[in-house]
């Protein structure tokens, strides 16, 4: 029997965590809140600025560290015209996000010929195909033990400033030497090179929220100078980061 699309919206008043795999091609959407999404060795951060298209069958878990909203979208069986990837997280438009509120009035209990929401999901589907047709590079690899999580986090907190390596692994309970060979063994990178590429990611984030001006995200994401910057950022996204704002809010 073939199912048809419908919305998902639930409201979690304290931190959670779900691992499992869906029957459907699934939209995942925090409206408030941010969720956590680990896929394999990947982990991503999903504020409401982005959202993750994720085929049939993958096994994800989800969690937040606090209060949050899932205004989230499971797809019909003929909704996309070719089998999608795993997963992909992209930036949020206005539209898509608007979209997305809107099809909240059709649950899983919604009638199956009311076509007025079944065209409106399929121009869901379309726009949300569109948008991810090219991954936007916001993940980060996910930590495999519990000392790296604990550096991987505190490192989080404080992406404005150079953080002594010393406190880090102090913050871990390893050393200086253990904590730097497990960078490398469990993240693929050094400390370095993953502070780096957090701070893009961060950046991304700063700017799909289109509040902060461009310095104040350079600022906050640990670069001293404007230009250093943006520099970095075209460098790692390809774009410049007032090109990537205005890009990812059409």
């Amino acid at each position: 029997m073939a199912t048809i699309s419908h919305a998902y919206h639930r409201v979690f008043d304290a931190p959670f965590e779900i691992e499992r795999a869906f029957d459907a091609d699934y939209l995942l959407y925090a409206s408030a809140g941010i969720f956590v999404l680990d896929i394999g060795d990947r982990r991503w951060m999903l504020p409401p600025q982005r959202a993750a298209l994720i085929a049939r069958g993958t096994v994800i878990a989800v969690r937040s560290n606090g209060a949050a909203t899932a205004s989230s979208v499971l797809f019909g069986d003929r909704e996309f015209e070719a089998p999608l990837p795993a997963c992909r997280v992209f930036g949020l438009s206005d539209l898509a996000r608007q979209m997305i509120l809107h099809v909240m009035r059709w649950d899983t209990g919604r009638p199956s010929c009311d076509e007025t929401a079944n065209a409106f999901f399929r121009a869901l589907a379309s726009v949300a195909a569109d948008l991810a047709a090219e991954e936007d590079e916001t993940w980060l690899p996910k930590p495999q033990s519990p000392a790296m999580a604990v550096a991987v986090e505190r490192m989080l907190e404080d992406l404005d400033r150079d953080l002594d390596f010393g406190s880090l692994a102090e913050a871990s309970r390893l050393s200086e030497r253990t904590l730097a060979r497990k960078f490398d063994a469990e993240l693929g990178m050094s400390f370095r090179d993953f502070r780096h590429r957090a701070r893009m990611v961060r950046a991304k984030e700063m700017l799909l929220a289109g509040r902060e001006p461009i310095t104040e995200i350079g600022l906050a994401c640990g670069f001293e100078s404007t230009s250093s910057f943006i520099k970095a950022f075209r460098t790692f996204a390809g774009t410049t980061p007032r090109q990537y704002r205005v890009g990812k809010a059409g």
